[in-house]
């Protein structure tokens, strides 16, 4: 990342890593904290790859016209892109989606489409889809009668292969940070970043356990459908997984569910322990990780990927009453995370220039620049 840009794009990546968890055993978790890229999500970084496949095949020119489904973060990335290079970007949306990111894609310039009215804040993604599709389709036919190249691009993100081709870079920062990865835990919409991430890492010559996580209700990995209020992941019923899912799913050590409640609850505590601001598909994917610390064979460096930061649910997640109308508050799960979150609370890792570890307990956040200085020294608890 340059110290000094003149585009938001350049901004990506290079995130901290926080170490949140270890065990006696030798094994340490960390969290990528993806939040810390521009739009505060991991997805920016698969919205500029869907955009720079395009442009290379020539599906989208100059003056060009965006159009996505999205529960918000994927559009968050393309309002930017859009931005910076001059497209105009139509986002398919429903009001199951954080207020905060419809505002801030409407503030970007996105041109925002609802597929169901304001009362209804159910999840419609297979509705959302159709409609996207139908619109690029429709516009790049009016193109063709008038006797003009189409320059409308549906990004489909979870058809799309540059989707997990996305999250390349992540796995390489990873390595570089790290040393390497025995184990990745994350939340599974589309399967862009743990799949991805995945594939990079094997190319790598790793072979990371691979646990994958959505939430009750979703059907992904099978079971029942039902609602859920996480979001930006899982699959609910009537939608498709898309192509990432289908390709890799076998590579899935397990298919993790975690309910509105566990997530929930996990994204809360980490707040108001930690002052550390997360999603609640982030909160899912943790606290599968801390029920399964003990699991994990010992002296795993394990990684979970932080999609999102907390900022964008205080509206919901963060709200008592918007969580006391869904009777998702539950402090008997919130006394468990937080017991979990003593019990394996890390060392202070190893800073650049100190002779020793401190003594204390206490989590500290890993920067890039201090990559060397963790693979030379640092210890495990």
């Amino acid at each position: 990342m340059p110290v000094v840009t003149t585009r938001v794009t350049d901004l990506i990546g290079r995130t901290p890593l926080f170490e949140l968890a270890a065990t006696d055993t030798g094994t340490r978790l960390f969290l990528k904290l993806e939040n810390m890229n521009p739009t505060g999500a991991a997805k920016i970084r698969m919205a500029k790859a869907m955009i720079d496949d395009a442009e290379a095949r020539g599906l989208l020119r100059p003056g060009g016209h965006i159009i996505e489904s999205t529960s918000g973060n994927t559009g968050l990335g393309l309002a930017v892109i859009a931005a910076e290079r001059g497209y105009s970007f139509t986002a398919v949306v429903d009001h199951h989606a954080c207020r905060d990111k419809l505002r801030t894609m409407k503030a970007m310039g996105t041109e925002l489409i609802f597929v169901s009215g304001g009362d209804d804040d159910s999840l419609s993604t297979s509705a959302r889809e159709d409609l996207a599709e139908q619109m690029a389709l429709d516009e790049c036919a009016a193109a063709l009668r008038a006797g003009r190249e189409p320059n409308t691009y549906f990004t489909e993100q979870h058809n799309n292969d540059a989707n997990p081709l996305g999250y390349y870079v992540l796995a390489d920062e990873l390595l570089a940070d790290l040393g390497r990865v025995d184990a990745l835990i994350s939340a599974v919409g589309t399967g862009g970043s743990l799949f991805g991430t995945a594939r990079r890492l094997r190319d790598l010559g790793l072979e990371p356990l691979l646990y994958g996580v959505e939430p009750v209700g979703s059907i992904a990995f099978g079971g029942q459908a039902g609602p859920y209020w996480q979001s930006g992941t899982g699959t609910p019923e009537g939608a498709d997984p898309g192509k990432t899912v289908a390709e890799d799913l076998s590579m899935l050590k397990e298919g993790v569910k975690v309910s509105d409640v566990e997530a929930f609850a996990a994204t809360r505590v980490l707040a108001t322990k930690l002052g550390l601001m997360i999603g609640g598909s982030a909160g899912g994917s943790i606290y599968a990780a801390l029920d399964r610390m003990d699991e994990f064979p010992a002296g795993s460096t394990v990684v979970s990927i932080v999609g999102d930061g907390g900022e964008k649910y205080l509206d919901t997640v963060f709200d008592d009453f918007w969580m006391s109308e869904r009777n998702l508050l539950d402090p008997a799960t919130e006394v468990k995370v937080a017991e979990m979150l003593d019990r394996y609370a890390p060392a202070r890792g190893y800073r650049a220039g100190a002779a020793t570890p401190p003594a204390e307990v206490t989590h500290t956040i890993l920067m890039p620049e201090q990559a060397e200085a963790f693979a030379g020294g640092a210890t495990a608890k």
